[in-house]
């Protein structure tokens, strides 16, 4: 009789527990929630004529230096020259020049970079590589300039892709020459 007994309270026992299993909810399930979409977050995008968008990894930026006097022109054969040591620069460092423009009194730019640079990092890299190189070259500006540093003080960066306007390019300039105490 212990037997049949044993064997009928077992049954009831796996019977009270397979009701409980029905029953209640399984624990991973997540609550129920509203019906809301997630906007999908997408790095930008730039078009580049292939088929599809390219994923960008870099920023543009447009830069203006300016010599520290007033009478040191960029004109004639330093012109070329800025030409290409901008070049040689951007392609050591692994950016890309977009445009150039070399102006008696002014030296501009757009060039993309990683979006990892920082741009006072690659300013200070071109003030130090394009300063060497004019005054190694170009002794004429070493006579009169003692600091070492051709660029008057100061960086004008921002981010775009097109070059200045000759008016923004002025402000800027005039700007300078006060805090050198010049104007």
């Amino acid at each position: 009789m212990n037997t049949d007994k044993d064997a009928s309270v077992e049954t009831e026992q796996a019977q009270r527990e397979q009701k409980e299993t029905r029953t209640a909810p399984p624990i991973w399930m997540p609550a129920p929630s509203p019906n809301v979409e997630r906007a999908e977050q997408t790095p930008p995008t730039v078009e580049t004529g292939e088929v599809g968008p390219q994923y960008s990894s870099e920023l543009s930026f447009v830069c203006l230096l300016i010599p520290r006097f007033s009478d040191h022109y960029l004109v004639g054969d330093i012109t070329e020259s800025l030409v290409e040591w901008m070049k040689q620069i951007c392609i050591s460092y692994g950016w890309r020049l977009d445009a150039i423009a070399v102006r008696p009194g002014y030296f501009h730019w757009v060039m993309r970079v990683p979006l990892t640079a920082n741009p006072a990092h690659f300013m200070r890299l071109i003030r130090r590589h394009t300063s060497e190189k004019i005054f190694d070259d170009f002794p004429r500006f070493k006579q009169k300039n003692l600091s070492g540093e051709f660029w008057a003080p100061g960086n004008f960066v921002i981010s775009g892709t097109q070059l200045q306007t000759a008016e923004n390019i002025n402000a800027l300039i005039l700007q300078t020459r006060r805090h050198q105490g010049l104007v």
